[in-house]
């Protein structure tokens, strides 16, 4: 029988743009669990309504301060989330990301321009975090990575990997749901979570935050630790909706074919259907902090594999 948090989770996921199910939930939290809960999820729900006009909403930029703070207090987020088992009962955890409205790219490079306003119309889970070696090693039974450990991402993994992967645990799911790469524009909505900024922390990043290159600094941010090597996933906080490692740690591959930006809004973008090429996203343990950002992307053939390569899964519900 259903608790009456799965209840209102449930009826979220059913209903996701009925803004009124937020906030009883909201209220919910408050009242009967940890009323910062209740805070983090009313805040997150401005940051995601106010995302496409932030100019308009000076207030945000507290509001996003507020957000980071509570979730390095520890607060965790409340959202809508699936755990599936694999094989051998390894579980693999997903967030709920609805439907909605963003704007995408950034202004640093050329390939990230324009910045424009893409609307999904459809809501998915998505990893809370990249694919690991245990939940490799469930699927597919073979672990190449360079860096050993069950919990760390699993690495070495090229495009075409991924698609194997999918496929495979897509069957062992006996098809209760089809298994694949997020889109693009899937990926930096799931990163970017309701913010505007350079990363979903704001525009400063540190070392305590992500696992990449401290020993370089980017936009005067300060310089840190350089751990040469992945880190457990889940080692570093979380965005609003509880997703962690989006920054730095492993690339991260999307189902895409590499092209450029068209200006104008989008609904459902998938990129080019043709391209030989692929797009990786989020950075890696040894990358500079300007490739870590929510607006970076790079292209590499799809047979490509490095010890920073890795992915994150999602699906839809049918």
């Amino acid at each position: 029988m259903m608790s009456e948090l799965e209840a209102l989770l449930a009826g979220i996921v059913s209903e996701p743009l009925e803004e009124t199910r937020w906030l009883v939930l909201a209220d919910w939290l408050e009242e009967n669990d940890d009323p910062r809960r209740g805070e983090l999820l009313r805040l997150h729900r401005k940051l995601l309504a106010t995302c496409c006009e932030p100019e308009a909403h000076p207030e945000r930029q507290a509001w996003q301060a507020r957000v980071v703070e509570l979730i390095g207090a520890g607060v965790k987020p409340c959202v809508p989330q699936r755990v599936v088992q694999l094989p051998g009962g390894v579980p693999m955890a997903f967030s709920f990301i609805p439907p909605g409205s963003f704007l995408m790219g950034g202004t640093v490079n050329d390939n990230e321009r324009p910045v424009h306003k893409v609307t999904l119309t459809k809501g998915f889970f998505i990893g809370v975090h990249a694919v690991t070696q245990a939940q490799w090693d469930a699927v597919m039974g073979i672990n190449t990575s360079s860096f050993k450990g069950p919990n760390r991402p699993v690495e070495e993994i090229s495009w075409n990997d991924c698609q194997e992967f999918c496929k495979k645990m897509t069957t062992d799911l006996k098809r209760r749901v089809t298994v694949r790469l997020p889109t693009e524009a899937e990926w930096e909505r799931a990163c970017r979570s309701g913010t505007t900024t350079e990363y979903h922390f704001s525009d400063v990043l540190n070392t305590d935050l992500a696992n990449y290159n401290g020993d370089s600094s980017w936009n005067d941010l300060p310089k840190g630790k350089n751990r040469q090597e992945t880190t457990d996933v889940g080692s570093f906080p979380s965005n609003a909706w509880g997703l962690c490692d989006v920054h730095g740690n492993v690339w991260e591959w999307c189902s895409d074919g590499y092209g450029e930006y068209s200006p104008g809004n989008q609904s459902d973008p998938q990129g080019q259907s043709d391209g030989q090429s692929r797009v990786l996203r989020g950075g890696a343990w040894d990358n500079d902090p300007v490739l870590c950002r929510a607006a970076f992307r790079v292209t590499v053939e799809p047979a490509y594999r490095s010890g920073r390569t890795g992915f994150r899964i999602c699906f839809c519900l049918e």
